[in-house]
């Protein structure tokens, strides 16, 4: 039956509180007219209750339900998405506020909030973001109990938050239990959150300026956890795309290696011959969500991973979009000869490709320099003797006009990444040789803390890769030749002052005073994405093989039913301590002596009192009668009549007797 009392303010007060709570985060992801509705409606409940102003009648709540639900479907365009989904939620939570009158009211907005509160980890999977939706949760149970001890007006009822604490004290062994013995069937922040939201990261075409513009965020794209030892950084390029079609400006992705669409051609051992050189290197990959389908990976990469396949251009992609973080392990090959022995038509055709025209100064200078040299390898080299002599590595380039290849190479000769990368293959291509361009990052920093490594959006790079007859496709990189530090020891300690912008980025990774904290930071919660957050079926399997020496289901049901039974019993037993009537110090005193005594042969009587037992120790060792009247004197004042002084005499008397007796 629904209580029909009013709601106490102190309920209402902490109710506010809980609500306030649980929407700040929220207010970053649902439109900023709603989270001002929300700040209205709850300040309108205040000085609602404080006698200015009255209830809306039901027509009146009709339409501001009404108009709200009209002002969302207008704001998010008609797309039902998560986040959509999330606003018409929070939408009914705060609008719930204007029926606000009972105390029972109050129970339904609090059981409501549970599921607000839940939402946010749809978003804040840090470990911060979790222990602020546990705080939520510990708001919202308070504010349970302050209703319903409010509801109870006794005097003698508990403190609402010594109840609280005890209610974690209970639940959190359980929950403990639970989270890692039952069977992994998802979880919320597993659910898929709006694919077209705004992600940064590589993209899947690439034009002069891209990657720079890129580099001007420090923010994370993946973390990598090596089996053995760390590759060196120049071994470390991060392999997303191949790029291998270009328009005179832009290149991008042909039919051939589109992953961006999740229809890439499949690479199969039996398609293209691979020989692998040295022994692979083994990794896990937690990728941050980046709402395209590719993955990262160094050269030639094998995985396992639950729907995740390798393209014909040695990169990673799966069919979805990556709308979460992502956990996968991956074994690769550094050093090999893939297709050495040759490339079909419709690849070579495409590794090849030109437009019809435009740059023509490098159509001329690559047909010249390809009948001077004697091979592929020594046009290779004379063309990163050119750009070593003769070209500045900068964030700042000119820019560059329609023959934006003959402009870089032949005039300004300063560029970035990309324009290095993209002039490369443009010129072997001219020249006759296969290239394509691989988009990805390159390097990364060494956590010391945890041993493993961030790669970052600073990190972004492109390079080439080249076919030769007889060796395949390798890979070569002329930014290397320009600005080998870039390389070998990162993008931020190849650039000069003049680069402000990325600078200041850089900077706050190589100058920061406070650097060695927040790799200490960043160490922490990539074990809370690695253990907790990340802890999957698979996860689950491996630690119960561990823990059971297999994970059947008859041994995980026993080890559950054990586990459950032992934290419940030792609840129980807390719970049978903590409502024991507790012993007063005098009677403690007191007991102690009475033991004494039964050890030297003068046994108290079941119901016998303090004075008769006293009488009874005087008859049977006259020696001690004295004593012991004045010890039960002063106990029975120290306890009855709770006289501090008659306590304090007690404990000097009981000792002194307690050392006749022996």
């Amino acid at each position: 039956m629904k209580s029909r009392r009013t709601i106490a303010r102190r309920s209402l007060i902490w109710l506010l509180i809980a609500q306030l709570m649980v929407l700040a985060p929220l207010a970053l992801h649902i439109p900023l007219w709603l989270s001002v509705t929300a700040l209205l409606v709850i300040a309108w409940r205040w000085w609602l209750e404080r006698g200015r102003g009255r209830f809306p009648g039901p027509w009146w709540r009709s339409a501001l339900a009404i108009a709200v639900t009209a002002m969302l479907y207008v704001s998010v365009g008609g797309s039902f998405a998560m986040e959509t989904m999330v606003s018409l939620l929070v939408a009914g939570f705060v609008l719930k506020l204007t029926e606000l009158r009972r105390e029972g009211d109050v129970y339904l907005l609090c059981f409501l909030a549970y599921f607000v509160a839940a939402t946010q980890l749809l978003f804040f999977t840090q470990f911060l973001g979790s222990v602020y939706s546990l705080l939520c949760f510990c708001a919202i149970t308070g504010t349970l109990l302050v209703n319903q001890m409010a509801g109870a007006r006794s005097p003698a009822s508990p403190s609402p938050w010594r109840t609280l604490a005890g209610l974690l004290f209970q639940a959190l062994p359980i929950m403990l239990v639970l989270f890692l013995a039952l069977p992994r069937l998802g979880s919320l922040w597993t659910v898929p959150l709006n694919s077209t939201a705004g992600t940064t990261g590589v993209s899947d075409s690439m034009s002069p300026g891209d990657i720079a513009d890129l580099m001007q965020s420090d923010e994370l794209a993946f973390r990598v956890t090596f089996a053995a030892d760390i590759p060196p950084a120049h071994e470390r390029y991060w392999r997303a795309l191949v790029l291998d079609e270009f328009d005179g400006r832009r290149w991008s992705q042909s039919d051939f290696h589109d992953v961006g669409n999740g229809r890439a051609s499949v690479w199969r051992r039996s398609d293209q011959a691979l020989t692998e050189l040295a022994r692979p290197m083994s990794y896990e990959i937690m990728l941050e969500p980046t709402g395209e389908n590719w993955l990262y990976a160094l050269a030639v990469p094998q995985t396992d991973a639950s729907g995740v396949d390798l393209s014909r251009g040695y990169t990673l992609f799966q069919r979805k979009p990556i709308s979460q973080r992502k956990q996968y392990s991956v074994i690769s090959q550094l050093f090999y000869r893939a297709q050495g022995s040759g490339l079909d038509e419709r690849e070579k055709r495409a590794a090849l490709q030109l437009p019809d025209t435009g740059n023509l100064q490098t159509r001329e200078r690559a047909r010249q320099w390809a009948e001077q040299e004697p091979g592929s390898q020594a046009l290779i080299n004379r063309f990163l003797r050119l750009v070593q002599s003769r070209f500045r590595y900068t964030l700042q380039p000119p820019l560059l006009g329609d023959d934006s290849v003959d402009e870089f190479l032949w005039q300004t000769r300063a560029g970035f990444c990309e324009h290095f990368a993209s002039s490369f293959v443009f010129f072997m291509r001219a020249a006759g040789v296969p290239a394509r361009v691989v988009v990805g990052y390159q390097g990364g920093q060494v956590n010391p803390h945890e041993g493993y490594l961030t790669v970052r959006q600073l990190d972004a790079h492109a390079w080439a890769e080249v076919w030769m007859e007889g060796v395949g496709w390798q890979r070569v990189d002329p930014t290397a030749a320009v600005a080998p530090e870039r390389i070998d020891r990162g993008v931020e300690y190849s650039l000069d002052d003049s680069d402000a912008q990325l600078l200041a980025n850089a900077m706050g990774r190589r100058f920061a005073a406070w650097g060695n904290l927040q790799l200490q930071w960043d160490a922490f919660n990539y074990r809370w994405h690695r253990w907790v957050m990340g802890y999957d079926n698979q996860a689950q399997q491996d630690f119960l093989r561990r823990l059971l020496g297999a994970s059947s289901p008859w041994r995980v049901t026993l080890a559950l039913i054990v586990a459950i039974g032992t934290v419940a019993a030792l609840i129980v037993g807390w719970l049978f301590w903590r409502t024991r009537e507790p012993v007063a110090p005098s009677v403690k005193i007191y007991r102690r002596l009475c033991r004494k005594l039964d050890a030297a042969g003068v046994t108290r009587w079941h119901g016998e009192t303090p004075s008769d037992f006293a009488a009874r120790v005087g008859q049977l060792r006259p020696e001690w009668a004295e004593d012991m009247n004045s010890v039960t004197h002063l106990f029975l004042r120290s306890y009855y009549a709770e006289d501090d002084a008659a306590f304090e005499a007690l404990k000097h008397k009981a000792r002194a007797l307690l050392r006749r007796i022996g």
